[in-house]
């Protein structure tokens, strides 16, 4: 390996050691002659025998092992980030396996056009109606983009078609130039979800004529959605879910379209009460496979309790944006790129 890696694959982890331990013998066996693997291990509950075989693959000189306290999604990926010295930075989570030993290859091969700042792959089909004609109707112009009006994210990940330009890069089984993340900043902290729109939103103002993000669904992954720890999105309650998702409208959006929130406010809360009650019924894990009347029950008893749940999380997200990690603060903090990044080239031509 290079003294100084081609690719950073930068890896969060919450309490999934197992998980992670698969994820890094499939990173470790990839036809790629120069990549390093940041691991982010944020763990508070681990066996010994995970503890052993984790310790047993951070031997490999290509991994690079940093322990942390739970620091939430955006502020572990801001965190590897800052470690990696690789000039393409790619991201797949602990929960996750990449499909054959190529798909690091496939995400570099996209950055043959220097104007391609970053890259999303493909997750493999978890849903039925993510094979229908109209999910593939639907991709051709969702793909990795925003609700009109609303700014909300979509996604639109699971399908073979390339598509380009996309507007965003999907946290998983996606990559950025190094470059792009120095321009833009790193991923706003304040946020248990979406952590990646913020990146998104600021980009689109910056980037240049000519300049663009991709879906390929050549590099493909498998999502590991039934796995327990990480940021628990499909083992929680319903308000949790609804209080993620609202606060993510007032911190997020209400940072980068103040205005557009504020006029379409009820909008959103209609939006967000309607991708709860969905992902109650579809993903929710307490109720996965219950009868309907359960279900129901479970629907009208969020629903009841709907207007404490918005104030709730309206003095939520009040409370916390005076210590938000916001792009100025990261800025004035500390650069995104690390001094083994700003010498690479010194170190190449030394090498």
């Amino acid at each position: 390996m290079a003294r100084t890696p081609q690719v950073s694959v930068v890896v969060r982890s919450y309490n999934r050691v197992a998980t992670l331990c698969d994820l890094l013998r499939a990173l470790l066996e990839q036809h790629h002659s120069s990549f390093e693997v940041v691991v982010v291990e944020q763990s508070t509950d681990v066996t010994p025998t995970d503890a052993a075989c984790l310790a047993d693959l951070a031997r490999d000189p290509r991994v690079r092992l940093l322990h942390a306290p739970p620091l939430g999604g955006a502020a572990a990926r801001n965190t590897g980030v800052r470690a990696a010295r690789g000039e393409l930075l790619v991201f797949i989570d602990d929960d996750d396996l990449p499909v054959g030993r190529d798909w690091l290859a496939a995400h570099v091969a996209n950055y043959a056009d220097p104007r391609c700042l970053g890259v999303t792959g493909r997750q493999h089909t978890v849903h039925a109606h993510e094979s229908s004609d109209w999910y593939l109707r639907a991709a051709r112009t969702r793909c990795m983009g925003f609700m009109p009006l609303l700014m909300l994210p979509t996604t639109y990940v699971r399908h073979g078609l390339r598509v380009c330009p996309v507007r965003a890069v999907h946290g998983t089984n996606g990559s950025l130039r190094r470059s792009a993340v120095d321009r833009f900043g790193g991923w706003d902290e304040d946020t248990t979800v979406e952590d990646e729109t913020s990146f998104a939103l600021r980009a689109r103002t910056g980037m240049r004529p000519g300049e663009y993000f991709v879906f390929d669904p050549t590099p493909a992954i498998v999502r590991g959605l039934d796995v327990p720890g990480g940021l628990a999105k499909r083992f929680i309650t319903p308000a949790a879910f609804f209080a993620r998702l609202l606060d993510f409208i007032h911190t997020i959006l209400g940072r980068y379209e103040p205005a557009r929130v504020a006029l379409l406010y009820p909008v959103y809360l209609a939006v967000a009460y309607g991708w709860t009650v969905g992902w109650l019924w579809i993903e929710a894990d307490a109720l996965r496979g219950r009868a309907w009347p359960l279900k129901l029950a479970a629907t009208l008893l969020f629903t009841l309790g709907l207007p404490v749940h918005i104030v709730r999380v309206a003095w939520w997200s009040w409370t916390k944006r005076k210590g938000a990690m916001t792009p100025e603060r990261m800025r004035s903090a500390q650069s995104m790129a690390p001094a083994e990044t700003r010498d690479a080239s010194a170190l190449r031509s030394q090498a």
